[in-house]
């Protein structure tokens, strides 16, 4: 009896020892055990150029294929006098293990007739392959106010490959306002391999993709979250493209803390019990 009595008593220490060492140790934990918000951004502060702007730690920072993105007035947006011209801004993502969740909350605009993307690219904006209609992974393609038919897309890739979601705005799906802002919610489960997507326009929602298959997408191809915009003249331009809220997290898979717990726990019982 005081052996079992001895045994459960170590494994309770170990268990709340290894707590507070994971919650030290994991790049991942900082508001709590699963979960950290690693990267937001109302892009109120600091306005000025978007090339360089920090992100936070472990993230790269902001690169772009050119001078025209900028920020200002709580937005990301761009001033060309090219409409037809692309535009790319990106940062690197930490590393993803296989076993992590990766959470994306971008609020977005597209400009008039054009369009603005969002997802991922092996390549920064700064690389051979800057934009999303190039080499863009897991990414959404939005159509706005001006355009013939506003409508989402949605694209495994790379480039417009794999095509999973289509739909106009005015789809009863969606009854989306194309004036004003969404709200996109991304997750992406590299150990199931599947891509949820929910948005919200005005007292609008929808669930866009629900685990989705996407298990043709490399786990590389999550190196850079990567913007894509069409150009704009903010002067002239009377709905200008903008993104004003982005929020990144990386969830560890609760799982490999559960194991991890355990096999502290075992090694300080069985440790315990030889003594």
């Amino acid at each position: 009896m005081k052996t079992i009595h001895a045994f459960l008593k170590a494994a309770a220490v170990a268990l709340r020892v290894g707590v507070v060492v994971l919650a030290a140790v994991s790049p991942h934990v900082s508001d709590n055990l699963y979960g950290a918000v690693v990267y937001e951004d109302t892009f109120s502060a600091n306005p000025g150029a978007l090339n360089g702007r920090t992100t936070a730690s472990g993230f790269g920072n902001w690169t772009t294929s050119d001078s025209a993105f900028q920020v200002g007035s709580g937005q990301i947006t761009i001033n060309s006098n090219t409409p037809v011209d692309y535009h790319a801004a990106s940062f690197a993502l930490p590393t993803l293990t296989g076993s992590d969740t990766l959470s994306l909350t971008i609020t977005v605009r597209p400009s008039g007739a054009n369009f603005t993307g969002f997802g991922f690219n092996p390549n920064p904006a700064t690389g051979p392959t800057p934009y999303l209609t190039q080499n863009g992974y897991g990414w959404v393609y939005y159509e706005g106010l001006g355009a013939a038919t506003p409508n989402i897309q949605i694209f495994k890739g790379a480039s417009t490959a794999g095509a999973i979601y289509f739909a106009a705005l005015t789809n009863p799906a969606l009854n989306f306002n194309a004036s004003l802002p969404t709200t996109f919610q991304y997750t992406y489960s590299a150990s199931a391999k599947t891509l949820s997507l929910t948005a919200v326009n005005g007292t609008s929602s929808s669930t866009l993709l629900n685990n989705a298959d996407v298990s043709t997408i490399p786990l590389s191809a999550f190196s850079n979250f990567s913007l894509q915009f069409q150009g704009q003249t903010l002067g002239s331009d009377t709905n200008p493209a903008y993104v004003d809220y982005l929020k990144v997290e990386v969830v560890p898979e609760p799982t490999t803390y559960a194991m991890l717990l355990c096999g502290l726990g075992a090694m300080t019982a069985l440790r315990s019990r030889r003594r």
